[in-house]
């Protein structure tokens, strides 16, 4: 499920580059003023600390937007100041997920990031795609999508980027690695939805089927006949993030493509990456 929020701010406001922590801690809030415990888990409980929340929310988008770059000499931080109407996609498998957002939404009518207030206006449910086996999908703007690598020896996320391999792990094999565990994991936590998705699809397999690899296959196309793939540098929690936005074609069962719509591709779905529509061609 993917619903649209429509939001306006009374003043312009501004946030800083960095702001997607403080946007993930607004969406926690929301869901908190309809159910404290559920958000509570959700955050840090047992079943989903460290763990895939398969939930995602891309980053603020409207045309009305400034950027104003560092300016080191007078001290200025960079940032973005929104003077006008903005949006914003929430996704997730869970319907009492989404119905807590919706409620807590309802109750307060407004979003806080960080000390910037929006008004919500509305919140729309999205229309669901027409599955199908070969889909493409574009990240939502202004979304970008992360794909990285650490091995078991080392602590530390290098990231793969179209075209640039990280020890062998590419930015395909990565994204359909990731895919998986998000479909194992909504079989762990919501096997009612994985089932009902799987009898959704004529040719998979009924008794909940345990996808691989094998089965995803992808191809990133390129952005625009002059660019194949557009790279972004983000700083989240004084850590360097590094994403990218391309189109992505997905041949895979059906449950997949909806874990692409309802979850978002790539890592750090609930940090504001990830989030994609469908390209009707």
């Amino acid at each position: 499920m993917q619903i649209f929020l429509r939001l306006f701010p009374e003043t312009p406001i501004r946030l800083d580059f960095s702001y997607y922590p403080k946007l993930a801690a607004a969406v926690y809030q929301a869901i908190a003023h309809a159910d404290s415990d559920f958000a509570d888990d959700l955050h840090g409980g047992e079943l989903y600390r460290n763990r895939i929340k398969l939930f995602g929310f891309s980053p603020l988008y409207s045309r009305q937007t400034e950027i104003h770059p560092e300016n080191r000499s007078q001290n200025k931080s960079g940032g973005l100041v929104f003077k006008g109407i903005c949006s914003l996609a929430i996704c997730s498998p869970w319907p009492e997920l989404i119905n807590r957002l919706n409620d807590g939404f309802t109750k307060t009518s407004q979003l806080r990031i960080g000390s910037q207030l929006l008004h919500i206006q509305k919140a729309i449910h999205a229309p669901v795609p027409d599955f199908k086996e070969t889909m493409v999908w574009r990240l939502r703007q202004p979304a970008s999508c992360v794909t990285s690598w650490s091995s078991k020896d080392e602590n530390k996320k290098r990231y793969a980027l179209p075209g640039t391999p990280v020890d062998s792990h590419t930015c395909e094999s990565l994204l359909a690695q990731n895919l998986i565990h998000k479909w194992r994991r909504l079989k762990e936590i919501r096997p009612d939805i994985a089932v009902g998705w799987l009898q959704n699809g004529a040719k998979e397999n009924k008794d909940a089927a345990d996808f691989t690899e094998k089965d995803v296959r992808i191809r990133l196309m390129p952005l625009s006949t002059a660019k194949s793939v557009h790279r972004k540098r983000h700083q989240i929690k004084q850590a360097p993030v590094f994403s990218w936005i391309a189109p992505v074609e997905i041949t895979a069962p059906m449950a997949i493509q909806r874990i692409a719509w309802s979850c978002g591709l790539g890592e750090m779905n609930s940090m504001g990456f990830g989030v994609v529509e469908e390209v009707i061609r």
